[in-house]
């Protein structure tokens, strides 16, 4: 049976072309339903028994049929419509689609490689209707794209439900405190255990109770970098569009905040922002709060040391005034911002507003349910036993935990069209060292919060390690909960705070622990080795006007590498297509990119035009639009003014009284907001 009999009297009698393709789908599925959505049709198809078996499918797949020769992202659209279609979403498999097509099939591949959260595998009508296609051709094609997506080794936070395991608890819990109970919640944890996964989670749940949400990674030197007043408005404007986009409501909100006025305009705004939209509540989602605390922020960020307090004032009162319509969850590594009393000797305005939620390692359940299902797709099956060697092994972190079954899958996948792997835990242990190798940067990147923001701690995490547990016995009967603290984060065992939960961490302790505390330790937070940045010319034989304009491009040239690391965690590959995107394409020039190809971007900035420094920011004016106080136009003016000067010197022009007050007005504005920072940029 290919079409039932239900679904070809109701829709497919009626269409012959459809009719004959969709029955070619009959060596895995069998098609139940058929209906057109605007300019497209789509069908639905329930999975044969070895189907089901070989990809684990237990619910129907969404099937598009597009009769146009160019295959679009209306696409795209009607699966995305489909799915939330209330008719079809419990019906409907949420990870693999289908899509048969009259288009180039080239063109179809790159369009569905744009979708990173679906599997979305594309057949051309030819093929598909090709009598020397094979029997297993349907099958084979959906294996290969399985093949080509390691949906284990995902490491950016989780933005759809699909993927998403192991908190839903939490995130109810976190639902209940802010719609229902109109509380403040603060969420805590290692880097890479989920917590933002866990808040953009909250942002889907809250679709459903007149929420307006919006979350601000704290981290961005777009944000830390700013005056409170600065990031007050950053967030009303935010909140503004967004209102526009989820909720189709404009807001007339005043704006134009000072560190006069700012507490007061803040709170209005949020009172016509509630009202402009008919809110029940307004849920602000503050990540990687560590930033703008207090005496822990970094290079870009000590002025928080005096701008916490206003800027959560302002909050506070805003909640209050609204009675509870305006909620907050702050997320980070370190709860001090929760659970300082005091900074500068004043009272902390969240002090104990809200509880510091850990985010805790997954039990066995969650470890299951997450690495069975990621299998199922990836045609992979798993002895019951796996489950509690991944609990135990890796202390129910997650994100280890996928690494680890990504390394396998590497190593095991066959892209095999009727045969799933089955694997034991003697496949993990024969691979130990080469999952330990995967799992190395990983564990740097978690102990990396801990060398930063708790040093005392890291170091005794070190003489855990090395195993003298007498010191380590001392120790606690003086300061319990510091351990305690690392069991609520998953390094050590709940039962046994003087066991590590992850042996990986413990014997990367003992192999790079202290080695790996000097590297990081002199580049605090947001601070940064020298060597990563831009080299110095020697100013001092440069005339006058050269001088000073060789001291902005110069600032211009570290603070844009500067900002660049603290934003994408220096990641040169990151930080050369954030510059390659803001170049122009010259006939010198004709692929930007091209310069990064076999060097840093450390190097290639040395070599860039002064007006290319221009474009770069400008194109990325959401990183360094704090910095210059959102002033793009006056940014745009003096900049060019400094850049005639440039070519002025750079020609040995005469340069009149006029142009000198031009370039020095210019100069200094750009030189006061660069002042901001630290002397070493």
């Amino acid at each position: 049976m290919a079409i039932n009999d239900q679904a070809f009297r109701s829709y497919f009698s009626d269409r012959p072309d459809e009719a004959k393709l969709a029955a070619r789908l009959d060596e895995a599925f069998d098609i139940t339903f058929g209906k057109t959505q605007g300019e497209k049709a789509f069908w639905i198809a329930a999975p044969k028994k070895h189907t089901r078996e070989r990809f684990g499918l237990a619910q129907e797949i969404l099937v598009i049929f597009s009769a146009h020769a160019k295959t679009d992202a209306r696409v795209l659209t009607a699966i995305e419509n489909i799915s939330r279609n209330p008719d079809f979403k419990h019906r409907l498999d949420r990870v693999l689609y289908l899509l048969v097509h009259a288009g180039d099939q080239a063109d179809a591949e790159n369009l569905v490689a744009t979708d990173p959260d679906r599997v979305i595998v594309p057949f051309s009508a030819a093929e598909l209707d090709s009598s020397s296609r094979g029997t297993l051709f349907v099958r084979s094609r959906i294996a290969e794209h399985f093949g080509q997506i390691d949906l284990f080794g995902m490491s950016s936070p989780i933005t759809s439900d699909r993927y998403f395991f192991g908190r839903e608890q939490l995130v109810q819990e976190l639902v209940i405190r802010s719609t229902t109970s109109a509380q403040n919640s603060g969420l805590f944890g290692l880097r890479k255990t989920g917590k933002t996964s866990v808040l953009r989670a909250f942002e889907r749940r809250v679709d459903n109770y007149n929420t307006l949400t919006e979350y601000i990674d704290c981290h961005s030197p777009g944000i830390h970098s700013g005056r409170w007043w600065q990031v007050l408005e950053n967030i009303a404007e935010r909140l503004k569009k967004r209102l526009k986009f989820h909720f189709k409501r404009n807001a007339d909100l005043t704006l134009e905040y000072d560190s006069n006025n700012a507490s007061t305009r803040f709170s209005s705004d949020i009172q016509t922002l509630i009202a402009s939209g008919s809110l029940t509540r307004i849920a602000i989602l503050l990540d990687e709060v560590e930033y703008i605390t207090p005496t822990i922020s970094g290079a870009l960020g000590q002025h928080w040391d005096s701008d916490f307090l206003p800027f959560w004032q302002t909050i506070r009162a805003a909640h209050q005034e609204s009675k509870g319509q305006l909620v907050f969850i702050i997320a980070g590594v370190n709860p001090a911002a929760l659970e300082t009393p005091t900074f500068n000797s004043i009272t902390n305005p969240i002090f104990q507003i809200a509880p510091a939620i850990y985010l805790e390692p997954f039990e066995r359940s969650s470890v299951r349910q997450m690495v069975r299902t990621l299998g199922k797709y990836a045609g992979v099956k798993f002895d019951e036993k796996v489950y509690d060697y991944l609990t135990d092994t890796f202390g129910g972190h997650p994100y280890l935990i996928r690494i680890a079954c990504s390394e396998l899958w590497r190593t095991k996948y066959t892209a095999d069209p009727e045969k799933a792997i089955f694997i034991e835990i003697e496949d993990f242990e024969a691979i130990r060292n080469q999952i330990s190798a995967r799992l190395s940067q990983p564990i740097r990147d978690i102990l990396l919060s801990l060398v930063w923001w708790y040093p005392e701690e890291y170091q005794l995490l070190q003489i855990l390690a090395e195993g003298d547990k007498d010191f380590v016995k001392d120790y606690v009967e003086q300061s319990e909960e510091k351990l305690i603290k690392f069991a609520r984060y998953g390094i050590l065992k709940l039962e046994n705070s003087a066991e590590f939960a992850i042996g990986d961490v413990k014997e990367f302790l003992n192999s790079h622990g202290e080695g790996y505390q000097k590297e990081i330790t002199p580049f605090m937070r947001s601070d940064m080795p020298p060597e990563l940045l831009p080299e110095v010319p020697d100013k001092a034989t440069l005339a006058l006007l050269f001088e000073k304009r060789v001291e902005v491009e110069t600032k211009l040239r570290r603070t844009i590498i500067f900002y660049f690391g603290v934003h994408y965690n220096w990641d040169n590959k990151t930080i050369s297509k954030a510059l390659s995107d803001g170049l122009k394409k010259r006939s010198d020039r004709p692929d930007p990119a091209a310069l990064f190809v076999g060097t840093t971007p450390q190097k290639v900035m040395n070599e860039l035009y002064f007006l290319d420094l221009r474009e770069i920011i400008l194109y990325n004016w959401n990183v360094f639009s704090a910095l210059f106080e959102n002033k793009k136009k006056w940014f745009t003016m003096n900049m060019d003014t400094i850049n005639t000067a440039r070519r002025v010197d750079a020609h040995t022009k005469p340069v009149s009284p006029e142009e000198i007050d031009e370039f020095n007005n210019a100069y200094g504005w750009v030189m006061r907001h660069l002042s901001k920072l630290p002397d070493q940029i």
